[in-house]
């Protein structure tokens, strides 16, 4: 299988998505055509809090930057590539606007997750609780870890950071950035959280940075109104 999907989006009529895996060895173009888009729309990711908003036209041919992309165009797919950062999903349950986020430690420590709801509700009206949200494949609390320097800044921007970042040995911390992203969710408002339990350091259908270092590939999460 090429794609994984989540089960709770996968119940919202007008909605597709996918969460590929190395096997899908096309580009987004050949994506869009395989899932019946026109285009599927990415941006060039700085592991930012900024967030794109797509009202009509996407213009691929200028190279806009930015973490997370929230659209309420029909047939246009919106994307984010990552290598065990998380992809996040989010649809509202009538599907009118979809969002794509791209969180790794420095965008969940910027709150990209917040940033994205925030831009859902003052663009189109839509509130949280009306938002499903499925957190893809990405590296999983068995194979995170991070030194003090990162664990410090959660620790000092965060009261529930005890929730999902554990000390380990010495000077080195387990992130759970799963469980950081879900509790981000869930306190927004967001009621359905789906979180795929697929580390892709330990599955080996995934890239991952971690396990196979600089140069390595990346796959692409996407979701579109139909």
């Amino acid at each position: 299988m090429n794609s994984v999907f989540s089960h709770k989006l996968s119940k919202i009529s007008s909605v597709v998505h996918g969460f590929l895996n190395k096997r899908f060895i096309g580009n987004s173009i050949e994506a869009a055509d395989y899932y019946g888009l026109n285009e599927i729309a990415t941006l060039k990711q700085v592991h930012s809090d900024s967030v794109f908003i797509i009202k009509d036209k996407f213009n691929s041919d200028k190279e806009e930057k930015g973490d997370a992309i929230v659209s309420t165009v029909r047939n246009l797919g919106i994307g984010v590539y990552t290598a065990d950062c998380l992809p996040i999903l989010l649809a509202d349950k009538k599907a009118t606007v979809v969002a794509v986020v791209h969180a790794g430690w420095r965008g969940t420590l910027l709150q990209i997750t917040e940033s994205t709801l925030l831009k859902m509700e003052k663009s189109f009206g839509l509130e949280s609780n009306n938002v499903i949200a499925a957190i893809g494949p990405s590296i999983g609390r068995c194979c995170y870890e991070v030194g003090e320097d990162v664990a410090t800044q959660y620790m000092n921007k965060f009261e529930y950071w005890e929730a999902y970042l554990f000390k380990k040995n010495g000077s080195k911390y387990i992130l759970d950035l799963r469980e950081a992203n879900r509790l981000s969710l869930t306190m927004a408002g967001v009621k359905d959280v789906e979180v795929i339990d697929i580390c892709t350091k330990c599955n080996t259908e995934f890239h991952s940075f971690r396990r196979e270092g600089e140069g390595v590939g990346k796959q692409l999460s996407f979701i579109g109104l139909v």
